[in-house]
């Protein structure tokens, strides 16, 4: 069944098609006073985004318990994930030691499966993550797997959901508060340098603009298209205003939907209103 999303926007209407593949949009942007959105209060599988609030989780871990980011924890290969994306096999065999810095980059910027589970095992499991991201006031992220239990059952990425008004609201407070602390800082500096996706929200923005993300990919469908995909991150103008924006597609008709997606809602004007909201399964 073909859906339609329509956003009004003052002297403009401008139509956004689900395809007959069951294409879903959603995402939003905060620009100084103005708020945007397509489905934007609808949940939508976060995949490997689910990175970047495990992170800010981490980064709280650490402080709590005073550890620094140059503690060294041994990892033995043999009890990683073989066959799952993860840059970090390749650097080693038998078993060798990773700070807890390089395990945060290789995890948001190479989307390391088997770093984002050893944060997992070593700070704090998927219910302590989201109970502190609850804690920070946003209830509609949920984070319920880990990396390892989703490549066993990949539905299960479904269960890692968020709405894009919610991420936005998270991309927001890691601007206010990224310089509170060094692993922040760090997370900050780390998504700055992000090494995927650059077919995605950056191809969204100007040249002059700095973009600090975090990207997601579903898994593979009999298709070859991925289930979805999505990137959340803080565009950063010329003129040093900082916009969060979030852009998430299920079933996805190309990779470059995302930037297409970021571009409309840049676009958009202060009286947006978007009709109706399309549910994501």
């Amino acid at each position: 069944m073909k859906k339609n999303v329509v956003i009004i926007i003052l002297a403009l209407v401008s139509i956004i098609s689900v395809d007959a593949q069951n294409e879903v949009i959603g995402g939003y942007v905060k620009k100084g006073g103005t708020d945007n959105g397509i489905n934007a209060t609808s949940r939508f599988p976060m995949y490997s985004v689910m990175k970047f609030p495990q992170a800010l989780y981490v980064a709280d871990f650490l402080i709590r318990n005073n550890i620094e980011l140059n503690t060294e924890v041994m990892v033995r290969k043999d009890k990683l994930i073989q066959d799952t994306w993860s840059p970090m096999l390749k650097t080693f065999e038998g078993e060798r030691t990773f700070t807890y810095s390089e395990l945060l980059a290789l995890t948001l910027q190479q989307s390391d499966n088997n770093a984002c589970d050893i944060l997992f095992e070593r700070c704090g499991n998927p219910r302590k993550v989201e109970k502190y991201i609850r804690k920070l006031g946003f209830n509609s992220i949920r984070i319920q797997k880990t990396e390892k239990q989703m490549h066993e059952r990949p539905t299960d990425s479904n269960k890692n959901w968020c709405t894009p008004q919610a991420m936005v609201a998270l991309l927001d407070w890691f601007i206010a508060h990224h310089n509170d602390n060094e692993p922040l800082r760090y997370i900050w500096k780390l998504m700055e340098e992000c090494q995927t996706g650059d077919n995605r929200l950056p191809a969204a923005v100007p040249s002059s603009a700095r973009i600090i993300h975090k990207t997601g990919t579903g898994y593979p469908l009999p298709s070859g298209q991925p289930s979805g995909i999505c990137d959340v991150g803080i565009i950063i103008l010329d003129n040093g205003k900082q916009l969060p924006i979030a852009v998430f597609i299920t079933y996805p008709s190309s990779q470059s939907r995302i930037s297409d997606v970021a571009k409309q809602l840049l676009r958009m004007g202060k009286t947006a209103k978007i009709i109706p909201e399309v549910e994501a399964d």
